[in-house]
């Protein structure tokens, strides 16, 4: 009987540290996808727009010294966000500074699209105080994701961004005429871009559709559930 009861203990103290080892492993699997999230959208974002600004410069640096400046300064504060978000990243990303306003986040990243290339336009409603300030964040990322895509990768020449923000949800969706593509091999071969989109949603409670067909444009569209900061623990 003794021999019984200490193989039964042994098989349980096996089964559960076997148990362990999973959730260790599905912990650290969840903290690899925030970290290159976090890579992806901040440090890779500002790097492109860096690069974006510096090409830009050099091209209108004989024909329009002015405009060229312009966008030096541009390329200065992408390094210098850059650098406040590695800071961020250190600090086990936790962002010392959020986004504050979606629209004024929105604006600014909007400046840093070439206007003769494109044909940008944005449009905000409701009261950004019905979210809490991590659903304004992500959903800026997300948002600025999208956006970045259709003009990094679509070639798009013209994008609309909106987003309505009411009491109980914030929705916003990002139109462009690229030149779109196949939902079936994006979603088998797809990169950090789309999977980070759908997972800060997800984190949120929320979710991403993506609608798009060769030659057909992209549609992107977000959907956040928001808890009204009055209501209480039994949604009274």
């Amino acid at each position: 009987m003794e021999d019984s009861l200490s193989r039964r203990v042994r098989e349980a103290s096996e089964t559960y540290h076997g148990f362990l080892l999973n959730q260790v492993h599905r912990a650290q699997e969840d903290e690899r996808r925030r970290i290159a999230r976090e890579l992806h959208d901040r440090i890779g974002h500002g790097m492109s727009v860096a690069h974006q600004q510096l090409a830009l410069s050099e091209a209108y640096h004989a024909t329009d010294p002015a405009r060229a400046l312009a966008k030096i300064a541009i390329a200065q504060q992408a390094v210098q966000e850059i650098m406040e978000n590695l800071r961020q990243i250190t600090s086990e990303l936790h962002p010392a500074t959020p986004v504050g306003s979606l629209e004024k986040s929105l604006l600014a990243f909007l400046e840093t699209v070439d206007s003769e290339r494109a044909c940008v336009g944005l449009d905000v409603n409701g009261d950004e105080s019905w979210a809490d300030p991590r659903c304004i964040d992500q959903a800026f990322l997300i948002v600025r994701e999208a956006a970045r895509n259709a003009f990094s990768h679509a070639g798009a020449a013209s994008l609309f961004i909106r987003v309505d923000i009411a009491p109980h949800a914030l929705i916003a969706s990002v139109l462009d005429d690229g030149r779109g593509f196949d939902l079936a091999t994006a979603r088998k071969h797809g990169g950090v871009g789309l999977a980070s989109m759908q997972e800060r949603a997800a984190l949120l409670g929320g979710r991403v559709t993506i609608s798009s067909k060769p030659r057909g444009g992209c549609l992107v569209e977000l959907f956040i559930p928001l808890k009204r900061q009055s209501d209480g623990p039994d949604g009274a």
